[in-house]
């Protein structure tokens, strides 16, 4: 309730704020493309690289994560910088750089990180459907989208590993099979229910009851995770990547006994920090950050054009993080937006020099 209701008065302020704003023209947005192909084609060439280097033949995600770690390839690089692109192409409506783009993220999403694939994909759908009318044609279509990207992940989520693994994947059979060896499900509907309803919104909602009820904020850190979140801090220090992770105290104090993640919630985790106090500031901060990246769509700035992702993330990814991956989200974007920003401006001074370079030939001849 406390999150509801801050999201909507900073909702009404900014909405206020802008009512008399002028939408910038995408024609006006072409002046970035060379820094939005810079991200696109960093990711194309890494992908086809790791592709080359690794192959593609990995039943489980963290196996080319660590495939992909020993041949020293990043995965900052070779993903995240595809969907930052790929919303710039949307937002341009540059048919190319969607295509381009596209490639990448559908390798990754095949090796099971959907997590960022349906983040772009729903920045996707913000952009092609901002400024909407509520009641228009045009919702419809765009109700019947995201239930369509709904269904199909949430089918892909559970089936994702057996069809990798079986090479005659029958989903008849592998549904029957879960429904006879699972004591939770007593028939189909009782099954659907679970993946569609459960499995998501159900683990989130109950990493937050549990993260409360079994006090958590005495086993959490707070500072240490802020300190563990900056740049380089744990290449030094002796905080590790389970330190400042809240999802790793939910995983051995409030639901053990799994064997496989069970995401987090950044709710709980800023009530296990400063309690309801944590979460009505948190909840301020976010939004006003939601705010505040909607003004890509009235103002002409590299860091709003370039956070598009990031702006989806906040708005429909964020509860079943931990907070150090919004950290997280925040450092890869702006180091991205520089890299591309160097190797386009390098790449502008070789061009200035080779055209010096060919005027004083010209003269001398």
């Amino acid at each position: 309730m406390i999150v509801l209701i801050t999201h909507l008065i900073i909702t009404c302020i900014h909405d206020t704020i802008n009512n008399k704003n002028v939408l910038i023209n995408i024609h006006d947005l072409k002046s970035y493309n060379r820094i939005a192909y810079v991200l696109c084609f960093i990711s194309l060439f890494l992908t086809i690289k790791a592709l080359y280097i690794v192959g593609y033949q990995f039943t489980y995600k963290d196996e080319y994560k660590n495939a992909l770690a020993e041949n020293n390839i990043s995965m900052i690089f070779t993903y995240y910088s595809s969907a930052m692109s790929l919303l710039f192409g949307i937002l341009t409506r540059n048919r190319k750089l969607i295509i381009l783009s596209f490639l990448p993220l559908i390798n990754y999403a095949y090796m099971g990180y959907r997590a960022l694939f349906v983040v772009a994909i729903i920045g996707s759908i913000t952009i092609s459907f901002y400024n909407t009318k509520l009641f228009s044609k045009k919702i419809l279509k765009l109700t019947s989208i995201i239930i369509l990207v709904f269904l199909f992940f949430s089918i892909q989520k559970v089936i994702y590993y057996e069809v990798k693994k079986t090479e005659n994947f029958s989903l008849k059979n592998h549904v029957e099979k879960i429904i006879s060896k699972d004591a939770r499900y007593d028939n189909l509907n009782e099954y659907l229910k679970s993946i569609f309803f459960y499995s998501e919104f159900g683990q989130t909602s109950s990493n937050l009851t549990l993260s409360i009820d079994n006090e958590l904020g005495k086993k959490y850190d707070f500072t240490t995770m802020l300190l563990g979140s900056i740049p380089f801090v744990k290449n030094f220090s002796d905080i590790s990547e389970d330190d400042v992770r809240f999802s790793r105290l939910i995983r051995n104090y409030a639901n053990p006994g799994f064997s496989y993640g069970l995401a987090s919630n950044v709710w709980g985790e800023a009530y296990a920090a400063l309690g309801f106090f944590g979460v009505f500031l948190f909840s301020i901060i976010v939004s006003s950050t939601i705010s505040v990246l909607n003004s890509v769509f009235f103002r002409k700035n590299i860091f709003y054009l370039f956070n598009i992702l990031f702006l989806s993330f906040l708005s429909f990814y964020i509860h079943r993080n931990d907070m150090t991956l919004i950290f997280a989200h925040i450092k890869n974007s702006v180091f991205l937006i520089i890299c591309a920003l160097l190797i386009v401006s390098f790449y502008q001074l070789f061009l200035k020099i080779l055209k010096i370079n060919l005027e004083k030939k010209n003269i001398c001849e």
